[in-house]
């Protein structure tokens, strides 16, 4: 039996995922009624928080760790846009969810400028130092 490549296992994963996100879009029900909505929330902005701190220090001591650092934050705050514009009620709510998510994104997008500048040749720290 042939081993699967590795580089083909986001290709399966990706068909895999078509038919259940369509059983998803179909058949869930457009509301639902979620437990610990508040500690969902927060914690996705920890998480946000510390990629962010994460990659200004990385960024600052110029360690090439930064880019995935910096990669994960703007995915992060990606979906926390996301989710936000899709929970979002009409109106003003979402009219200032919106303006929140034009100030997220483009901090999102500085994020990916940060590890798109990152220079590779930089060495990893040889010795563990404080913030």
């Amino acid at each position: 039996m042939d081993r699967i490549s590795l580089p083909a296992v986001p290709a399966i994963a990706a068909a895999a995922l078509v038919p259940w996100t369509v059983g998803i879009a179909t058949l869930l029900p457009r509301t639902a009624t979620a437990r610990h909505w508040n500690i969902v929330w927060a914690g996705l902005d920890v998480a946000i928080i510390a990629g962010l701190a994460s990659t200004s220090r990385l960024a600052r001591r110029r360690d090439r760790r930064v880019v995935p650092a910096a990669v994960a934050t703007a995915t992060l705050m990606c979906a926390d846009v996301w989710f936000d514009l899709c929970t979002t009620d009409a109106g003003r709510p979402f009219a200032t969810a919106c303006a929140s998510a034009a100030v997220e994104l483009a901090v999102a997008a500085t994020c990916l400028v940060v590890a798109r500048t990152a220079d590779p040749a930089e060495s990893l720290p040889s010795s563990p130092k404080c913030w």
